[in-house]
């Protein structure tokens, strides 16, 4: 469920996500919450395994598609669309397109999330070391 107390982290003050009465006279009607917090929900519900994922290289075409109020609830939808191998070090940027859903399949959120991944043997041996 969306909180209240987000706010504090990236010390956005915005009155949209802090002044009820504010948010109120805005197209939404009421308080929506970060984008920022949205981007880190959205992360935070992908598995994101530190025996294979070695970074994050990057986002592309983020995209708030739609508010998110406090009291939503959303789920996570990833799928892989492209592998790209790197030379040399058996490494592969797997680009995931993510998105957001609240709890009326409405899309919140989406975008591309580029990941440098370890190969195969090297995902293996991170594991067994855990």
């Amino acid at each position: 469920m969306i909180s209240t107390s987000y706010e504090d982290i990236p010390e956005d003050r915005h009155p949209l996500h802090l002044d009820s009465e504010h948010a109120a006279r805005t197209r939404f009607g009421q308080r929506i919450a970060h984008g920022a917090l949205m981007m880190s929900t959205l992360l935070g519900l992908v598995e994101l395994h530190p025996s294979y994922l070695q970074c994050f290289y990057g986002m592309d075409k983020v995209r708030f598609r739609a508010p998110v109020y406090l009291g939503d609830s959303v789920h996570a939808e990833s799928e892989i669309i492209d592998i790209q191998p790197r030379p040399g070090d058996g490494a592969a940027v797997v680009t995931s397109e993510a998105r957001l859903v609240n709890q009326d399949g409405t899309l919140v959120f989406s975008g591309l999330f580029p990941l440098l991944v370890a190969d195969r043997s090297e995902a293996l041996a991170m594991e067994a070391g855990d």
